[in-house]
């Protein structure tokens, strides 16, 4: 079944959807700035995948949840969000209580709470761009469209048509109708009952959608959805590149290089920021450095596998290269004053390294580890599609 809705201006609906893109994620700046180039090989790897989400159910779930959405009459649109929530409520009672593993439940703690607020990022606000990517929302306009959707099924019956009935009757279609949104053919109700577990329904409906997704084309996600054989590494950096085309084999490549290239960096800014007093990261830091400069990484290369609308963190990977190859390492050298600077212009008042706000701490150092591009998330989207599925 689909609804249906005027189609609005097409690059108002990208900008809209780029702005849900760049929220759907922890979008707070880390101190060097170089989110935007993670996010873009993330985004270029797994498009659709936001740390914030937690299973693929979801993918199924939200769908049959707007359309439910629709059945309610509204005197305006600003009343859908609190239909949206209140169906998220009981979306999230009848997952909680019919799976084994509860787990990554959004909501689950507001479980039988009286309390007129909600979850600060509800399903809608997680999955919705994920949503838009795989084609199945095809609008960010979601309280507008599913206004729009009830007063037609409410007021206007013929306007709307499911696939099955007949199209030819000129009294049934206008002109520019836009189909907003996909839903699965299921034989539960969310409302009455659900569960984590993934249904032969769900599981088609979902795949369908990532396999002929236009954004999901050539990407390690579609790959690893299409083929359910591929292992699946436990980090990021041991995924197989031998198992991989070509093409997406280079690109893996060339993010576990930015990986360990600002993980390198990561362990000098935490040398710096304790004062140069932990030797550990001075051992480390020279460790990782003899590393790279082995490693035959090409910075620019790397770099110019993804698109970014701003270049100063392109510009400073670039710098802090130059001055890894220059030997410029000694303590307060040229290295140290790029970095120093980068998170004075990232952070401003904000910044932790010569600001007496902030005082160092070994056992919780700053961004110690190397990137994953949201690979975690993957993880248990693949482990959940390679399920056998429920009845």
């Amino acid at each position: 079944m689909k609804l249906g809705y005027i189609h609005s201006n097409k690059e108002e609906q990208a900008r809209v959807l780029q702005v849900l893109k760049m929220t759907s994620e922890s979008v707070a700046l880390e101190e060097l700035g170089i989110g935007r180039i993670r996010e873009a090989f993330a985004d270029k790897m797994f498009p659709g995948v936001s740390t914030l989400q937690k299973h693929i159910k979801y993918f199924s779930l939200m769908p049959q949840l707007y359309r439910k959405a629709t059945e309610k009459r509204y005197n305006r649109p600003n009343e859908v969000k609190a239909e949206i929530v209140r169906l998220e409520r009981i979306m999230t009672k009848n997952l909680y209580e019919g799976s084994t593993d509860k787990r990554g439940i959004t909501g689950s703690d507001m479980i039988n709470k009286n309390s007129n607020s909600y979850v600060k990022y509800d399903p809608a606000y997680i999955y919705n761009s994920g949503l838009q990517t795989f084609e199945i929302l095809r609008s960010p306009q979601l309280h507008e469209l599913i206004y729009s959707a009830s007063k037609a099924l409410h007021n206007e019956p013929k306007a709307i048509k499911s696939e099955d009935e007949d199209t030819n009757n000129d009294t049934g279609e206008k002109p520019n109708f836009f189909q907003f949104c996909s839903f699965p053919n299921v034989d539960y109700d969310f409302t009455q009952r659900c569960s984590l577990d993934l249904t032969a329904e769900d599981k088609a409906f979902i795949v369908d959608h990532i396999l002929n997704a236009k954004e999901c084309k050539n990407s390690l996600l579609r790959y690893i959805v299409d083929n359910p054989d591929f292992p699946i590494a436990e980090t990021f950096e041991q995924i197989p590149p031998a198992l991989l085309p070509a093409d997406l084999a280079e690109t893996q490549d060339l993010a576990r290089r930015f990986a360990d290239f600002m993980y390198m960096i990561h362990i000098r800014y935490n040398y710096i920021f304790s004062q140069y007093q932990d030797e550990e990261l001075r051992t480390l830091f020279e460790e990782k450095l003899a590393e790279f400069r082995n490693s035959g990484t090409d910075i620019d290369k790397v770099l110019n596998a993804i698109t970014i609308s701003e270049n100063s963190s392109k510009r400073f990977c670039k710098n802090i290269t130059e001055q890894l190859f220059a030997n410029d390492t000694q303590v307060g050298g040229a290295l140290d004053q790029l970095i120093i600077k980068r998170e004075k212009d990232v952070k401003k008042s904000r910044r932790k390294i010569e600001n007496p706000a902030y005082t160092y701490n070994p056992k919780k150092r700053i961004h110690f580890y190397k990137l994953s591009y949201r690979w975690e998330t993957v993880k248990v989207f693949a482990d959940e599609l390679r399920k056998d599925t429920k009845p």
